[in-house]
This record gives C-alpha cells, sequence and structure tokens, in this order.
C-alpha cells in the first residue's frame, strides 16, 4: 500500500503506525532504509518462542481418533479438508 500510495499521491508520510503484525526486521528495515519513514511499530521478536509454537515432535498422535494433540492438551484441528 505504500508504494501504491506513493504512485497515486506522489509522496508518502514520514511517519507510520501498524501493528505487531508489521514488526518484523525486514518490514522496519524496508519502511527507514528505503522509504524513510519512521516507523511507530512494536518490533515482533522472532527469536524467542511463543507459547504456541510447537515442533512436530511436540505433538502426540492419537491413533484410535486419528488426531495430534499439542502439549497444551489441545486437538489440533485441519482447515486443509473442510
Amino acid at each position: 500500500m505504500i508504494e501504491r500510495t506513493e504512485d497515486r499521491l506522489g509522496s508518502l508520510s514520514e511517519r507510520l503506525a501498524a501493528d505487531i503484525a508489521y514488526g518484523s526486521a525486514e518490514m522496519l528495515g524496508w519502511l527507514v532504509n528505503e522509504h524513510a519513514i519512521e516507523p511507530h511499530i512494536q518490533v515482533f521478536d522472532k527469536s524467542a518462542p511463543r507459547r504456541w509454537d510447537f515442533s512436530r515432535e511436540d505433538l502426540a498422535y492419537d491413533q484410535e481418533h486419528d488426531l495430534y494433540v499439542c502439549p497444551a492438551g489441545k486437538v489440533l484441528t485441519s482447515t486443509a479438508l473442510r
């Protein structure tokens, strides 16, 4: 949207506010280095695992019910078959 706005209006804002979904290092670097925009965005720290990040090895397969259960005891659902 930033590039579209620049193309249509011929200018960009000097500052931008957004939610944490846009707080990756790549996005922040792109805003600052390529567009000289001062971001007001919480940094998304990908180095620390989130409480809901599990590896494949963390999941337990329930063969009787043909489903997976995460370490928190929640059944994993799939939208691929819906």
